[in-house]
């Protein structure tokens, strides 16, 4: 991937009508941030977690600053559009249905959401009957339904006993082994404006560099209780 983002540099497609990344470097990113922990949290000051970090350091590697701005993936997404914002994160999927009226970038991290067992112990092949640990609200717990398994939503999954559902990394995290059961793939990535191809090359390319530090991050993130 990476040589074909190399290669691309020369292509006439690699441009930025709106000049975005010559405004960025050395100036201003001005980043959405829709909350989704561990990816995105937001409170009374500066946003925190994984992709904050990713985009603070893409910042820093242009010499620029970041704005941030808080708000739904909706509202978010529409001043995007409308370029008033250079990308949005937030643990955005690559399935994600605003897909046709923003730029997507590549997927920095693949992730397997499944169930896990203690170390030592086996995932059962088939989840029938099974009570399983899930965070409340969580997408898991009708797939794990749909499975026939019994979802039991806990707030502390981290520190559930018994079987618990979750990504991959997060599995690693807690020192659980993964079963063979998949419950749903999911692809993770960054939206920018639309148009700005030149911009959009930039941001790829340092997500890719970026890739397996930010999985690293996920799975400490999701030690001592962190999501």
């Amino acid at each position: 991937m990476l040589m074909v983002l190399v290669l691309g540099a020369g292509c006439g497609m690699l441009r930025d009508p709106e000049g975005t990344l010559e405004r960025v470097r050395g100036g201003t990113l001005r980043a959405g941030v829709v909350e989704r922990p561990p990816f995105t949290q937001v409170g009374q000051g500066t946003p925190v977690g994984v992709e904050v970090l990713l985009v603070e350091e893409l910042a820093r590697s242009l010499g620029a600053k970041v704005e941030w701005t808080v708000g739904t993936e909706a509202r978010l997404m529409e001043a995007l559009t409308h370029r008033k914002l250079d990308l949005v994160i937030g643990g955005i999927p690559a399935d994600t249905p605003y897909g046709a009226r923003v730029a997507l970038s590549r997927p920095y991290l693949r992730a397997r959401l499944t169930v896990g067992a203690p170390a030592g112990e086996a995932v059962p092949r088939e989840l029938k009957g099974h009570p399983v640990a899930v965070e409340p609200g969580h997408a898991a717990i009708a797939l794990l339904e749909e499975a026939g398994a019994v979802p039991k939503p806990t707030s502390q999954v981290h520190a559930a006993s018994g079987l618990r559902a979750g990504f991959d990394w997060q599995l690693e995290a807690w020192g659980y082994t993964a079963g063979e059961f998949t419950l749903k793939n999911e692809e993770v990535l960054v939206v920018v404006a639309p148009g700005e191809n030149g911009w959009l090359r930039q941001v790829d390319l340092f997500l890719h560099e970026s890739a397996s530090k930010t999985r690293d991050r996920l799975v400490q993130s999701a030690r001592g209780g962190a999501r």
